[in-house]
């Protein structure tokens, strides 16, 4: 019995992971949307969408971490560290710099599905719990964060649901 709640939570980590995926390439679009729209020149660089080598993205996060030690609260280096490490598959290190975020922005919807995506990929399912929760309450013509409320509610009773442990005499 207990292996079937694991797995049931497994699958639910699956498909909110999946969902964190195509949460994470929505997001970098949606900046790309803006950056069109201002007509920057830096926004219509060819190649732009190429990833981007991992030596790179650490040398970027080292940058971004230099800017942070001088200026803690600043939006635009949090972001580029966050997105950095998410890049990186470092979803931990992640975490810190879209908390600040979100601290600061707490109704910015694009900071919320990152950090959403964020803390299930850290397993911190309460935590994405209650980003999903402000989602549906700021959002309700957005039936999908409904739907996916209600699956990690799911996930988490079955998961809860485990038998209590056999005795052995």
């Amino acid at each position: 019995m207990p292996q079937k709640n694991n797995d049931t939570l497994k699958r639910v980590l699956i498909v909110s992971s999946g969902l964190v995926f195509l949460a994470l390439m929505v997001v970098p679009t949606l900046g790309l949307l803006k950056n069109n729209n201002s007509n920057s020149p830096q926004g219509n660089q060819p190649g732009q969408n190429a990833t981007i080598p991992t030596e790179r993205l650490q040398e970027m996060v080292k940058g971004y971490e230099k800017i942070l030690e001088r200026e803690p609260d600043n939006p635009t280096a949090l972001q580029g560290l966050a997105q950095a490490r998410l890049q990186l598959k470092d979803f931990i290190g992640a975490r810190e710099p879209l908390e600040k975020l979100y601290q600061k922005y707490p109704d910015n919807l694009e900071v919320m599905l990152v950090l959403y995506g964020t803390r299930l990929q850290t397993q911190d399912v309460s935590g994405a719990k209650s980003i999903l929760e402000k989602l549906v309450k700021n959002y309700p013509q957005e039936p999908k964060f409904k739907e996916e409320l209600t699956r990690l509610n799911q996930a988490i009773a079955a998961a809860s649901k485990q038998p209590p442990p056999e005795t052995k005499k």
